[in-house]
């Protein structure tokens, strides 16, 4: 028996490398992210800017939250805490982001 697949590659590059799938992909992660981001007032997690494939948070100490260890967050977001997007990935949020991004491109989407 022979089995033979023929892959369009520069077909699949460019349904998973333009802008529009990118910015999918980053509303995607930011929607999966955000029980994960600490939240005070909300600033830092509603003025976020995506682009295609990232995420900025813009508020000038959002860096300094990201890797604060120690620190205790108030629980406005259930699962807040430092490192968010690690955090994220490991409480299985990569996978339901990949399940969302292999449903939109199996359906025609994109």
């Amino acid at each position: 028996m022979n089995i033979w697949i023929d892959l369009d590659e520069p077909k699949i590059l460019d349904k998973v490398q333009n802008e529009r799938f990118g910015t999918f992909v980053s509303q995607s992660w930011k929607r999966l992210l955000d029980p994960y981001t600490p939240r005070d007032t909300g600033t830092m997690q509603n003025t976020a800017r995506l682009y295609p494939f990232e995420i900025h948070y813009i508020q000038p100490y959002s860096s300094t939250v990201y890797y604060m260890r120690n620190a205790q967050f108030q629980k406005k977001n259930p699962y807040s805490t430092y490192e968010w997007d690690k955090a994220a990935a490991n409480a299985g949020q990569k996978d339901k982001l990949i399940r969302t991004l292999n449903n939109a491109l199996q359906s025609g989407q994109y």
